[in-house]
């Protein structure tokens, strides 16, 4: 039983991983746009564009759970509704 609920698991994370990759670049792209409309000059903007920076570090390491979650940080941070790939 326990051999089989760790075979799923395992099997799910594999499906999850290429998902997760797939939107680390489409979030980012998003949130670059999105500074790229504000003021330059106002702290959120300089904050946020670290925090992009550090979702696309995440996502070249192959942490796209981590890029995500640091993408949807600086989009909180923004004030950005970030679309998400279905």
């Amino acid at each position: 039983m326990i051999k089989a609920l760790v075979i799923a698991i395992a099997a799910l994370s594999l499906v999850a991983s290429p998902a997760m990759a797939s939107q680390c670049p489409l979030l980012i792209k998003q949130l670059n746009e999105s500074v790229g409309k504000m003021k330059a000059d106002d702290p959120k903007v300089a904050k946020a564009k670290g925090m992009i920076a550090e979702a696309q570090k995440l996502h070249d390491a192959g942490k796209h759970a981590d890029a995500i979650k640091q993408a949807e940080e600086a989009a909180k941070l923004l004030g950005v509704k970030l679309q998400m790939k279905k």
